[in-house]
């Protein structure tokens, strides 16, 4: 049988189907393609070297299985740290997205600003677009709507698309359907806030799994399991992800972190010293906005976090 060319559309670990028109296949990964992703000393660079999105060169096996014999270069791709592992691994989430679609709530989980900058500073690192929905709008009143409104102002300054849904809301899904609409999104976001239930209101007949958050945690339970890829009738595609409860930045400059902040880039070099890493020096030109009112509060306490969380790993690494 010849060689095909297709696209992963669904990732278990160890086993990925994939699409080349109307044919699918289940597929592993070649024993010599696994070991060319390791490093030099055999060490393991990725969790799992496929992703969701991937264009592969496929050996078909017969008419339901075959051998991955080649990744072919990625556009883009959104990956993360691997959590709970000591030692630095690359998980790759999906390949040759559009663009980062991050998903917060408004309560149960309540909205996580950390998670949102952390989202879009990996979608950066991608090469990706990033746009931002909050869901659960139906769970706040007017006046908290409005107060969440002048938050996240900062980031449509920036050029970041915000939009607000609730599923009990047909408008609001519009809104959604338009930001997803010709494009590749990975929608990623915490457990709980709520991704596959708003899939499912884009497209009625995905049957995507939901779950409730839990009301003494306040911490959604994971009810998508793996990384797959949709096509929407609305045009465009999704890859709807698991809920991820930690976001380790990867592949991200953090001595320069500041570069990953755009309403930092009038500011810098306009500090008093050179090495300022703006938290605490004195006559520091970003600090001094930020006091200032010109740049957001919100924005630069995530900066202050992530700065901090670098210093940690640093001195784990040391010791």
């Amino acid at each position: 049988m010849d060689k095909i060319q297709g696209r992963v559309i669904r990732a278990r670990t160890g086993f990925y189907d994939v699409q080349d028109g109307d044919t699918m296949l289940r597929c592993t990964l070649r024993g010599r393609v696994k070991r060319a992703q390791r490093s030099a000393e055999g060490r393991q660079i990725y969790a799992d070297p496929v992703a969701v999105g991937d264009e592969v060169i496929v050996m078909p096996i017969d008419n339901e299985e075959g051998v991955i014999e080649e990744i072919l270069p990625r556009r883009t791709k959104f990956s993360r740290r691997y959590p709970g592992k000591r030692d630095a691994i690359e998980q790759l989430v999906v390949a040759n997205a559009d663009q980062v679609v991050t998903v917060l709530s408004t309560r149960l989980p309540d909205l996580n600003f950390r998670f949102l900058d952390r989202f879009l500073i990996l979608a950066e690192v991608g090469e990706m677009d990033a746009a931002v929905c909050v869901n659960k709008i139906d769970l706040i009143d007017s006046a908290e709507h409005q107060k969440l409104r002048s938050l996240l102002s900062p980031y449509e300054q920036l050029g970041y698309p915000v939009i607000f849904t609730s599923i009990n809301q047909p408008h609001s899904i519009e809104s959604l359907q338009g930001v997803l609409r010709d494009k590749f999104s990975v929608i990623v976001g915490a457990s709980g806030v709520g991704k596959s239930s708003l899939l499912n209101a884009v497209q009625p007949g995905l049957g995507l799994r939901v779950g409730e958050v839990g009301l003494k945690t306040g911490k959604g339970r994971h009810t998508t399991t793996l990384v797959e890829l949709f096509a929407l009738e609305c045009g465009g595609e999704v890859a709807d992800t698991p809920g991820i409860r930690e976001v380790g930045l990867w592949g991200v400059d953090t001595e320069n972190l500041d570069l990953y902040f755009p309403e930092m880039e009038r500011y810098l070099g306009k500090c008093k010293y050179k090495d300022c890493v703006h938290l605490s020096e004195p006559s520091c030109a970003v600090t001094e906005a930020v006091n200032t009112g010109k740049i957001s509060d919100v924005r630069y306490r995530s900066y202050v976090s992530l700065k901090n969380d670098a210093k940690i790993k640093d001195l784990t690494a040391i010791s």
